[in-house]
């Protein structure tokens, strides 16, 4: 063992100068029939990353050492971490203290008390093996304890047991707390983006949740602009010019910036709506004042659930023609991809293909159907009808009918399920299948179309409200026409019918609006 341990840079870092004294004066003193020791010391919260907790276990864990001849060779910490079994952090200083056992290079293991080592009966069972097999013996409460003697071993294995039931205790407190707080719509856990709390100057109890001025805006400005057609991305990308900062990982010198993801996010918390959520179920209304109203709320969750909003540029480059990965398979319902066929007598052929393994099906000319979808949205446009459909309401009446349709889609839905488990339980004929999914698909599918969203994309109302709607539309980047006739149309693509045929067939063009 050795008897000549320097105080490491850690140490030197995290312990009181009082702490290092005794440590010092313990090594200096120990000769070759002192025990050399592995102390643990554990916090399980430790906000500022003092190590206060850990500081005050070390050093009356030190006064145990001198009458029983023991010196600290190796002193391990976990700061900020728990010792029970929903612990979420992993114990790094406990695992290294584990492998010294095991080299068996130290007679002795210390802790301040048994729950510091643990607080399941798991890591008592792994502390013993560890001990018994390498000889080590246990020092806790002041007490040593050799873990090979069953009398030992019996009240150590009680004393986890106890600390166990403690942390179950604790927990099941917390449960009850935190059910309660829910309840009554209190706010609890990580405060959302857009809200503040304040708590009494006193007695630092929380008082209330309430909108914070300036972010609690940037949330009703981005849902406003979502609402409008905007793009999650281009929300994101103001507030990073904005210099706003996220609520990822705020201690960290460079945190995350902003993406469409942390904003959908943000857009998709009832908290904003001012509901209590509880295990994620919204179970009521909250005590904080919402930032947008809880119309508005559902009406972004039937946005966010819409594939019209939906628009790939293809590996993350901008898309080259106006259909890419918009147009359909009218068979497996895949996007079609944009390839160009290298022909050595003519010149190259640009297509539209279904990539997909399980069909390849469709080939179309780009050229031709870019220029098809082009004619037929801008002809939908001048429409004067389609116009007051586009331009009218604000969806409101849209947003309940939505609700009726997502209900009776889900009712359809399970009964055409439990048609499929009956037949594969073999207590139903493929021809009776065959008949409920003919009759059940088509009203799906109905319903599914009533949960599209209504227009309200600022873009669409300015192209169908200018003065020359056709030079509008010329004049409009190809990324944003493309967005136009991805929230405006559902375009599918058919087999061909006559093979070799490299003539655009507009006939195979299936194209709807969405606008109903």
């Amino acid at each position: 063992m050795s008897m000549n341990t320097t105080t490491s840079l850690l140490e030197q870092a995290t312990l009181t100068p009082e702490l290092l004294a005794s440590i010092e004066r313990l090594r200096e003193m120990a000769d070759e029939d002192w025990i050399a020791s592995i102390l643990y010391g554990r916090a399980s919260q430790d906000r500022h990353k003092l190590m206060r907790s850990i500081n005050d276990q070390i050093a009356e864990s030190l006064g145990w050492f001198l009458p029983i001849r023991w010196y600290p060779d190796v002193i391990v910490r976990d700061s900020d971490r728990s010792a029970s079994q929903w612990r979420k952090k992993e114990r790094e200083g406990f695992d290294e203290a584990m492998a010294l056992i095991e080299e068996g290079k130290h007679g002795g293991f210390a802790t301040w008390e048994p729950s510091r080592a643990g607080r399941e009966l798991e890591i008592y069972v792994q502390l013993r093996k560890a001990c018994q097999r390498a000889n080590v013996l246990y020092l806790t409460h002041g007490r040593v304890y050799d873990l090979s003697r069953s009398d030992n071993s019996f009240m150590m294995g009680f004393e986890f047991l106890r600390a166990e039931a403690d942390a179950n205790t604790m927990r099941e407190r917390q449960l009850r707390t935190v059910k309660l707080n829910a309840e009554r719509g209190r706010p609890h856990g990580r405060l959302p983006f857009g809200y503040r709390r304040v708590y009494d100057q006193h007695t630092g109890v929380l008082l209330r949740q309430e909108p914070d001025p300036v972010r609690g805006q940037r949330v009703r400005d981005a849902a406003r602009d979502v609402l409008a057609g905007k793009s999650l991305y281009s929300v994101a990308m103001r507030f990073q010019d904005a210099g706003v900062q996220t609520d990822d990982k705020p201690r960290v010198e460079a945190p995350r910036g902003w993406d469409s993801n942390i904003v959908r996010n943000i857009l998709s918390n009832p908290t904003i709506a001012g509901k209590r959520v509880y295990r994620g179920e919204i179970i009521g209304d909250a005590q904080w004042e919402g930032l947008i109203s809880w119309e508005d709320f559902q009406k972004l969750q039937r946005l966010f659930a819409d594939p019209g909003r939906r628009v790939k540029g293809g590996g993350g480059t901008p898309a080259k023609t106006l259909l890419t990965h918009i147009a359909c398979c009218h068979y497996c319902g895949r996007p079609l991809k944009r390839a160009v066929y290298r022909r050595k007598t003519k010149a190259d052929a640009v297509k539209y293909y279904c990539g997909f393994r399980g069909c390849y099906k469709t080939t179309i000319s780009q050229p031709g159907l870019d220029a098809y979808v082009e004619e037929a949205a801008l002809a939908w446009f001048e429409r004067p009808e389609n116009i007051a459909r586009l331009t009218g309401g604000d969806g409101s009446e849209w947003l309940e009918k939505s609700n009726a349709a997502q209900k009776q889609r889900d009712s359809l839905q399970a009964r055409l399920d439990e048609a499929i488990a009956q037949y594969t339980a073999g207590s139903l004929n493929l021809d009776t299948l065959t008949k409920i999914e003919h009759s059940l698909r088509p009203q799906i599918a109905e319903a599914e179309r009533a949960l599209i969203p209504p227009i309200t994309d600022d873009r669409i109302r300015a192209l169908v409200t200018a003065d020359d709607l056709r030079a509008a539309w010329l004049a409009m980047p190809l990324a944003e026409q493309r967005k136009v006739i991805k929230v405006g149309f559902i375009v599918r693509v058919q087999q061909t019918q006559n093979r070799g045929q490299n003539a655009f067939e507009p006939e195979r063009v299936l194209m709807e609006p969405r606008a109903r």
